[in-house]
């Protein structure tokens, strides 16, 4: 019987440590289970918010370079010379960085490579007749028109040529930005109370919101590995071929007899580069990270900052009806952010769901 007993307690022992390692790696699967949970969760969340800050920060920081612009011209420059020294100075911040990232354009994929300079031409041409149009109508107005447009033909462009689907619940937001900024903007064929003088500058104005409208669909429409890099060069290079041609038929002084009489000139030049550069980055990345319809909504945080620019730099008086059409846009942009946090969690909760019961 003895050696009976002693063979009993070993295989009893070895029987007893296989459970307790099974315990164990069944204990270890379901905590890197929970943790690779857990990361995926607030990846999707920080993907939702840093796509909303970008385009909330899109919105200030080009509303705010427009305002350097416009200072510029109401001192004699023309739109052409402003858009020449920022394209200039676009290029000569972004060629080191080309170099020093080893970014060779000409290897580029001929989609991004068409993509980028459909983009660049639209947007600088856009430019161009946003800063007549502001300097006809007024920052607000002409600001307001052009935003106005942008969510409205941005997701119609990008539903029909790069098949981006736009939700019910995506025309709420816009509806309400359309109201504000009709409240804003009081169109002649609506209040009856724009001068018959303004309406080359409404119409530089809705033109201005087209071309960007398809500005923004070609860089939701790029490679997302693309670097932003080689899309804030693309705009800075075509800038300066485009205001090449228009700088001298539409300018009456050279651009360094302002800087001699205005010194003030150079800080709102490179205030402005600087800025739009910000401008250029958060709202591409904010199209990588989410949809043209929300991306153009956030960004009419810029009506804003250009009514209160109105106000504190240009002394112009605001109406109630500018305040409550402020008040719409905002509202319009806390729904985008409330409906992207609320589609960030259904979609979190379905791939839960599947991978609880899978098929």
């Amino acid at each position: 019987m003895e050696p009976n007993g002693n063979t009993d307690k070993p295989i009893t022992d070895d029987s007893t440590r296989v459970s307790n390692v099974f315990e164990l790696h069944t204990i270890n699967d379901k905590k890197d289970h929970n943790e690779s949970e857990s990361m995926h969760t607030k990846h999707h969340y920080w993907k939702a918010f840093l796509g909303i800050t970008m385009g909330l920060l899109s919105g200030a920081s080009l509303a705010i370079s427009d305002v350097f612009a416009l200072l510029c011209v109401k001192i004699g420059y023309s739109p052409s010379q402003v858009l020449l020294v920022k394209s200039l100075m676009m290029m000569a911040i972004t060629i080191p960085l080309l170099v020093y990232r080893k970014i060779n354009i000409l290897k580029l994929k001929r989609k991004d490579t068409i993509l980028n300079i459909v983009k660049s031409c639209s947007e600088n041409a856009g430019d161009v007749l946003f800063y007549y149009s502001m300097d006809g109508i007024g920052m607000g107005d002409a600001t307001s028109i052009a935003a106005g447009t942008l969510p409205i033909f941005a997701p119609m462009f990008a539903c029909v040529f790069i098949q981006e689907k736009c939700k019910p619940r995506d025309c709420i937001g816009i509806a309400i930005n359309v109201a504000g900024i009709i409240l804003i903007s009081r169109p002649e064929f609506i209040f009856g109370t724009a001068a018959a003088s303004s309406d080359l500058g409404y119409m530089y104005a809705v033109a201005a919101g087209l071309l960007v409208s398809t500005g923004a669909v070609c860089a939701k429409a790029m490679s997302d590995d693309l670097s932003l890099i080689v899309v804030v060069f693309y705009n800075g290079l075509f800038g300066f071929v485009i205001m090449l041609i228009f700088v001298y038929p539409t300018s009456s002084d050279r651009i360094y007899t302002f800087i001699l009489e205005y010194p003030i000139t150079t800080a709102y030049l490179v205030g402005m580069v600087a800025l739009f550069l910000a401008y250029l980055y958060s709202f591409n990345r904010s199209l990588q990270l989410q949809s043209v319809g929300k991306t153009s909504i956030l960004t009419n945080d810029c009506l804003v900052v250009s009514f209160i620019a109105d106000v504190v730099v240009f002394h112009q008086e605001l109406v109630s009806l500018e305040l409550i059409g402020a008040a719409l846009i905002i509202l319009s942009s806390i729904l985008v952010f409330v409906f992207t946090w609320l589609e960030t969690r259904h979609t979190l909760e379905e791939e839960a769901k599947l991978l609880q019961n899978p098929k």
